[in-house]
């Protein structure tokens, strides 16, 4: 099973800033619509059918890098996976890299909860779900801050800034 599933996306004219550059806040959605994708082709999870149950996922927490600029009609490819979970959140790692998977344009922590649609309050995940985040889950140290998770990122083979 795929920890860390990646895909490759083009950098939209409409989603840049006047300078040609990929806008700050364009990253988040490139990077959540990355992992929704991700979820659907590798582990065969579509968020509309948590939602057709009352079930879904808020952001908790951001935290982003913005290391080198992504450019109008760039090929990029976005990885993500899961560093943590309990029964009532999902905390996930993505990176932007260049089309060569070289370079990492960005980085990002993220901490969903998981909630009733309904109440708006916190609700637990079920046990096949946890199974799959226990199954696709990656090994890293829990006490590490978000600045070690990107110097690891960027100690990984063939990856530089």
């Amino acid at each position: 099973m795929t920890k860390e599933p990646g895909s490759m996306y083009i950098i939209r004219f409409n989603d840049c800033d006047p300078f040609g550059h990929l806008n700050n806040a364009a990253y988040l959605n490139y990077f959540m619509n990355a992992r929704e994708d991700h979820l659907a082709e590798h582990y065969q999870l579509r968020l509309k059918d948590f939602a057709a149950r009352g079930r879904g996922w808020v952001v908790a927490e951001h935290r982003v890098a913005y290391l080198k600029p992504a450019v109008v009609a760039e090929k990029v490819y976005i990885f993500t996976r899961v560093t943590d979970f309990s029964h009532q959140h999902i905390s996930v790692e993505m990176w932007m890299t260049d089309e060569q998977q070289h370079k990492v344009k960005a980085f990002l922590m993220t901490r969903f909860a998981h909630v009733d649609l309904k109440t708006g309050k916190r609700a637990d995940h079920d046990e096949g779900l946890v199974q799959l985040l226990t199954n696709i889950r990656v090994d890293h140290n829990p006490d590490e801050t978000f600045e070690q998770r990107l110097a690891a990122r960027l100690q990984a083979p063939s990856i530089q800034l």
